[in-house]
């Protein structure tokens, strides 16, 4: 029977060392390219995607702060 340890095992890419998970993380980015299947975004769908980003960080934010606001105890 095995005892947790507060730290995990390493496994799999985690092994690797930094440089050597950055050589293998290239190639498969060069792979992917290579056989179309990677996606590169154009300018209008980059602006596109951060705008929907900003909308919903900014209506999070603001659910927070009502919700914040609604959990309060009235003094």
């Amino acid at each position: 029977m095995t005892t947790p340890t507060d730290t995990p095992r390493k496994r799999g890419f985690a092994l690797l060392d930094p440089e050597k998970m950055r050589q293998v993380a290239a190639l498969g980015g060069r792979t992917a390219h290579a056989a179309g299947r990677a996606h590169q975004f154009s300018r209008e769908e980059a602006r596109a995607a951060a705008r929907r980003s900003v909308e919903v960080r900014t209506r999070r934010a603001a659910e927070a702060r009502t919700a914040a606001g609604t959990n309060t105890p009235s003094a």
